[in-house]
């Protein structure tokens, strides 16, 4: 649902750092970064905000009906249980 659009809007960023961080080095990259902020810090500085949103679109697409599942499970299971 939108819970699950907005929750991976605003997640996502952070989830590019971490690949990126994760692959440097990795497959011909030449990017080396001491850390978070100063990956953050260069992707920032070199790219601009869009680039930690590369991607993003395909993600939303796989977490909006992933998240309705999961608070729709969750309402069920909590409704089937309240009476054990």
């Amino acid at each position: 649902g939108v819970g699950g659009v907005m929750a991976g809007l605003i997640t996502y960023p952070n989830d590019t750092v971490r690949r990126m961080l994760q692959l440097q080095g990795s497959r011909g990259t030449v990017d080396v970064y001491t850390g978070y902020w100063d990956c953050v810090r260069k992707v920032y500085s070199r790219y601009g905000i869009t680039r930690f949103y590369f991607g993003v679109t395909v993600n939303l697409i796989r977490m909006a009906p992933n998240t309705a599942i999961q608070f729709g499970s969750y309402e069920l299971l909590k409704r089937l249980t309240a009476d054990l």
